[in-house]
């Protein structure tokens, strides 16, 4: 069946095949020798463009990149469930506190824009 499909696609209409457009010929342009500046910076820079990366999303809503470089975070605990906690630990399970080198490390690569 595989071979079948493959031979009806080497079959298929192709403009090489074509008797219709074998004979029209394209018309050359008169380019000049030179390339103008801007085509050729235009063309550089789609060659050297490089893709976005996606921002993790789990990050983004745990995390918040400040301007020194640090990512601070809201500790867990302070939600529900909370009727026989110690008041100190609940008011400090409401203090933000920020990650570690090593989070941090690991936060950059998943926040590249952050």
């Amino acid at each position: 069946m595989a071979s079948f499909i493959r031979s009806a696609m080497t079959l298929a209409w192709s403009p090489l095949k074509s008797t219709a457009f074998a004979s029209v010929s394209r018309p050359t342009a008169s380019l000049p020798a030179t390339s103008s500046p801007v085509t050729s910076v235009l063309c550089n820079a789609v060659r050297n463009m490089s893709y976005k990366i996606k921002t993790n999303s789990s990050a983004k809503k745990r995390f918040v990149a400040l301007p020194s470089g640090k990512f601070k975070h809201w500790r867990s605990g302070k939600r529900h469930l909370n009727t026989g906690m110690d008041r100190g630990r609940l008011n400090k399970a409401g203090i933000a506190s920020y990650a570690t080198p090593r989070q941090a490390k690991h936060l950059r690569r998943l926040m590249p824009y952050a």
